[in-house]
């Protein structure tokens, strides 16, 4: 039997409206929206920490000014495998991060490209 856990990601109320309007578009769960996309910022996180590890000090200089939505506040429970979200805990510690900010981080980089604009830094 594979155990289950989850995760809270602390966000704004415009960003938790727009997870969920998005994976409800998508036929999808909340967490399973959520995850579908840190699978693959999750492989992409993954690649470049085998590539580059002497660039680690570097990449978590670049984390260090979250981008915080104003506003009020909310949260999502995202319901995921306990490896899945030893994975998150993990990427984001190597970005020297919250689990909150590189989850939002890696939702902002997807619509971004789904929208075809650039992805800040």
């Amino acid at each position: 039997m594979v155990k289950r856990t989850a995760l809270l990601i602390r966000c704004s109320v415009e960003e938790a409206a727009q997870i969920r309007n998005l994976a409800r578009s998508e036929n999808r769960t909340i967490s399973g929206y959520v995850l579908n996309i840190m699978e693959r910022a999750l492989r992409t996180e993954d690649q470049l920490a085998a590539k580059m590890p002497a660039f680690s000090n570097f990449n978590r200089a670049l984390s260090r000014i979250p981008l915080r939505v104003p506003g009020p506040r909310t949260a999502i429970l995202l319901r995921c495998y306990v490896n899945q979200a030893e994975r998150i805990r993990a990427s984001a510690a190597r970005r020297d991060t919250t689990i909150s900010a590189f989850v939002l981080h890696s939702l902002r980089s997807a619509w971004n490209v789904a929208h075809g604009r650039p992805t800040p830094p």
